[in-house]
């Protein structure tokens, strides 16, 4: 049962020493769908305890743009994790990736927003949003 934890972590850290993990169709059906800017508006079907990735562009230590969960997420859907993903040692700016984990936790459909802003900037609108619709079924 440790199997899909394994591809799981594997997927996350991008290591490829457990890609053969994926090729099982067990571990495969149960790792995240990976979502991401591009994915804008659409709308994705998940069964109760299935997850997403929302995988998004971001840069490191850089001007202040982070992106954000927006608040009022319905309990059908829990954040499970966030990372942050550099290059070794990156210079301030450089590319990183940031991965919010959501599962569904409940029936129902759940309006996901997230918005790219500076924290200290409370009344600037956000530089971008991303949004889409999650519909849970048994």
């Amino acid at each position: 049962m440790r199997k899909p934890i394994y591809a799981l972590i594997a997927v996350l850290l991008n290591q490829p020493a457990m890609a053969d993990l994926l090729e099982d169709p067990v571990i495969a059906s149960s790792l995240p769908r990976i979502v991401t800017a591009d994915e804008n508006g659409k709308t994705f079907a998940l069964a109760v305890g299935q997850c997403l990735d929302v995988r998004l562009s971001t840069q490191a230590a850089s001007t202040g743009y982070d992106w954000f969960l927006a608040p009022g997420l319905s309990e059908a859907v829990s954040l499970a994790a966030r990372t942050v993903t550099t290059a070794g040692n990156a210079m301030p700016g450089a590319p990183a990736q940031l991965d919010y984990i959501l599962c569904a936790a409940a029936l129902g459909t759940v309006a996901v927003t997230f918005r790219n802003y500076r924290v200290w900037e409370k009344h600037t609108p956000p530089a971008k949003t991303l949004s889409f619709t999650v519909t849970i079924t048994p």
